[in-house]
């Protein structure tokens, strides 16, 4: 197990008796004697032997930090899969130390210092090593360091398992609890979390029935990750003449490779197959992506999702709770079932006239546009005809043409317009790290600190472009958690098409929301202001995570503040023509019936395989989405075999999406739109401190009532769809 240690202290420098003096008294062990460069590693490997791996890497940090990146960043990037599978086991050992010192203690031994805090610390520190070895599995362009950062993810996945049933733990902290000691707020949340987490975790139950939840905790872990792994190896490949992609712009075209006869290489990661579900005027082409498109990972994951699926519910029952929807939202905002299927339910019956409405009129383009060409009319719309005719009509009805609006986003002239909102309405600074550590050449590195006394707020990195292997889609992954005396750090990953020496990278308006979206994430981790990390940053109730973020979506539908993202690929200095902005901004509800119906089929679907009815899973989503949607799948494709959230953390849980959005829109008419703050300091701060900074350190729905001075309302979102 010395691999990740004897990594580091190679890249020591330089490797002389005095580094390693100063090494050892940072360590707290005693000093060695002379050493020279080549006994350097193996004496400091034994010196340093006692250290668990976090003294270890504090003392390694303390040595040898050059910057102050180095210095607070605890993150290691340029690891070997060796390495890697070294510092997975050692996050074990140090894991296993700190449970089992607990468990140790003996009746009246019992107080904060040695029972509450240590998990505390744990979270703290031991978080950002973690991530060094999981991380990867998303970023790297090295296969063998993604596939050993998978592995490890699974082995300490399943030994995480094993901890959360530790009975011994349980009791030890049920005996710290009952002296009732008296605790600042957050402490006494802390320690109400740990026992909850235990509780449902069935350590009341029979050995026999937590034996069981074990293994399906464990089986579940390991399947979770294998559906992501499988979607993020996928590599479909489709062949198309330049005839067959007819309507796509030569920009796209220009970043395609090539078979040897000619014919256009296209994948089926989201900066290709989208683009072509919207812009080809063939027919065939768009029915042939959309299929492959929609079958991605279906045999592998679909499997996978039908295991996980009645593993849940499994759970649920051995729990006491009748179906895995209701073990989910007993600690969710909504509590029940019932609640969200009412929530859902009731927006989709509100929303019904204009899907009606969308549905017609898309009807009706298709029928325009074959009689135009001179093509035969089939007389209703397929899932591969959505994304085109979707796109049709805003260039019909509100003369939106994305193609031409899209070379007023060149992604530099986006980026710096993003960094200018968010640091004047945050009251932030952004500087870029020269010399960054960090995993790709693309990547970027850089510091935030505070506008009013430049005090540090932590670091974000930025990952923009896709490449083999690459997470696919647009996330914001926190690697660091802000803490008391820890800054936080995180990483937005995305997959933006990267510019060439002939091409520029241009974003749809589309993915200028995502963009900023993404944005509200990283700050969500930044401004946290908790004390322990089990609270940091986005750590709040999943149905309420997305909703800071859905609020500065707005950002991108004003126009003082979409111009501030805009300047056309020729001259930058020419902004978006009032009447183009104009249009714009009135197409952001265009086909909001179709869109956000989709929403409600996802988040219906959700709740429908979790409801413990037993019903095929393969047969669920077809059903749903004509019941729903009005437009049928298409025959041999499965779209939740993609479906990344079911197998990632939301299971249950994708209303939270609509769920947020309703806050988030009431957030931003009361607080910001009113009134014409979306620049204002001040606005900004009440966001930052109300919502940002308490992270999960309380109820989401206690911040939204101190944002909002009031209860929060369903008003402004009806109002801004028209209804």
């Amino acid at each position: 197990m010395s691999a990740y240690r004897r990594l580091l202290l190679e890249h020591v420098k330089p490797r002389t008796t005095a580094t390693a003096q100063l090494l050892c008294r940072n360590a707290k062990v005693a000093e060695v004697s002379a050493v020279d460069e080549n006994s350097f590693v193996d004496v400091l490997l034994k010196a340093l032997s006692s250290l668990n791996v976090v003294a270890f890497d504090s003392a390694m940090r303390q040595t040898t930090a050059t910057s102050a990146s180095h210095a607070f960043v605890r993150l290691r990037h340029a690891l070997t899969p060796e390495a890697i599978h070294d510092l997975a086991e050692e996050t074990i050992a140090y894991t296993k130390d700190v449970n089992d010192k607990v468990a140790a203690l003996k009746d009246g031994e019992h107080t904060y210092e040695n029972t509450l805090l240590p998990f505390a610390e744990e979270d703290k520190l031991l978080t950002p090593l973690a991530t060094s070895f999981d991380f990867p599995q998303h970023t790297s362009a090295n296969k063998a360091l993604r596939d050993a950062s998978s592995a490890a993810d699974t082995k300490v996945s399943a030994f995480n398992v094993e901890t959360s049933m530790r009975k011994d733990v349980f009791a030890s902290i049920q005996k710290y609890a009952a002296k009732k000691e008296v605790l600042a707020a957050e402490d006494q949340r802390l320690l109400d979390r740990l026992i909850r987490d235990f509780k449902r975790n069935g350590l009341d139950l029979s050995e026999e029935k937590q034996a069981r939840i074990t293994a399906i905790k464990k089986e579940m872990s390991e399947l979770g990750i294998q559906f992501s792994k499988n979607l993020g190896e996928e590599n479909t490949k489709l062949h198309f003449t330049k005839e067959e992609l007819d309507g796509m712009p030569d920009d796209f075209l220009e970043k395609l490779s090539k078979t040897e006869d000619g014919k256009f290489i296209v994948g089926l990661k989201y900066t290709e197959a989208p683009p072509v579900l919207k812009l080809c005027h063939v027919d065939t082409t768009r029915q042939a992506m959309e299929k492959a498109f929609n079958s991605r990972c279906k045999d592998t994951n679909t499997e996978i999702l039908e295991k996980l699926v009645k593993l849940r519910q499994e759970q649920a029952t051995i729990l006491g709770f009748p179906n895995h929807a209701s073990y989910i939202l007993d600690v969710r905002m909504a509590k029940s079932p019932e609640t969200v299927q009412s929530f859902l339910k009731d927006l989709n019956k509100k929303l019904q006239p204009l899907l009606d409405s969308d549905l017609a009129e898309l009807l009706a383009l298709k029928k325009r546009t074959k009689e135009a060409r001179g093509e035969p009319f089939d007389g209703k719309l397929n899932q591969w005809d959505m994304g085109y005719y979707l796109n049709l009509i805003e260039k019909e009805k509100y003369q939106v043409d994305h193609e031409e609006i899209k070379r007023y986003f060149p992604i530099h002239i986006v980026t710096k317009g993003l960094f200018e909102i968010y640091q004047r309405l945050l009251s932030l600074k952004f500087r870029q790290v020269e010399d960054a550590e960090v995993w790709h050449e693309d990547v970027k590195m850089y510091a935030v600190h505070n506008s009013s006394d430049d005090s540090l707020v932590g670091y974000f990195y930025m990952d923009l472009h896709p490449r083999d292997g690459k997470y696919g889609h647009a996330a914001v992954f926190g690697l660091q958690p802000q803490a008391e005396g820890q800054l936080p750090v995180c990483a937005l990953v995305a997959n933006f098409s990267k510019p060439t020496a002939t091409t520029p990278s241009l974003l749809l308006h589309s993915e200028v929301v995502t963009y900023f979206h993404e944005f509200g994430h990283v700050f969500h981790q930044l401004c946290s202001k908790v004390k322990h990390a089990r609270f940091a940053g986005t750590a709040v109730e999943r149905d309420f995570v997305e909703c800071p973020s859905q609020m500065l979506e707005n950002w991108c539908w004003e126009g003082e503040t979409l111009n501030m993202l805009a300047g056309h690929i020729d001259d930058p200095t020419r902004k978006l023509p009032s009447d183009l902005l104009e249009r714009l901004i009135k197409s952001k509800n265009a086909n909001s019936g179709y869109t956000e119906n989709r929403q409600l089929l996802f988040g219906l679907f959700d709740q429908a395989i979790h409801s413990g009815t037993g019903e095929d899973i393969r047969q669920v989503w077809p059903k749903m989405q004509q019941e729903i949607m009005g437009v049928p799948t298409t025959e041999g494709t499965y779209f939740p075999a993609a479906f990344g959230h079911l197998a990632g953390g939301y299971d249950a849980q994708y209303y939270g999406y609509m769920w947020s959005q309703v806050y988030a829109t009431d957030m931003f008419y009361a607080n910001f739109k009113e009134g014409n703050k979306l620049l204002d300091p001040t606005a900004g701060a009440a966001y930052r401190n109300e919502i940002l900074a308490a992270g999960g350190s309380r109820d989401a729905i206690e911040s939204l009532r101190l944002f909002l001075g009031r209860e929060p309302s369903q008003d402004a979102f009806l109002k801004s769809k028209g209804l």
